[in-house]
């Protein structure tokens, strides 16, 4: 009997083949309270975004990505 055909191995239970599961979603920081409604129902959404859940970014053009950074520029310089 030792050298026996042996039988075929078994399938794999219905747990092994399951697809794995998510990861559990990375909490951003919470939104601040003293931001209007409409605010803080954008950032939301924003976060639901960027975390892959829904959509996608639009992208943004040259000149307002520009015009955007020469704004941050001079307000930083102000504040100063």
């Amino acid at each position: 009997m030792a050298n026996a055909p042996t039988p075929a191995d078994p399938p794999p239970c219905y747990i092994a083949t399951r697809a794995t599961p998510a990861p559990r979603p990375r909490y951003g920081p919470p939104i601040p309270d003293h931001l209007p409604d409409a605010v803080r129902h954008v950032m939301a959404w924003q976060a639901h975004v960027d975390a892959g859940r829904i959509g996608t970014r639009i992208p943004v053009s040259p000149e307002i990505a520009a015009n955007r950074d020469r704004w941050t520029a001079l307000a930083r310089t102000m504040r100063k």
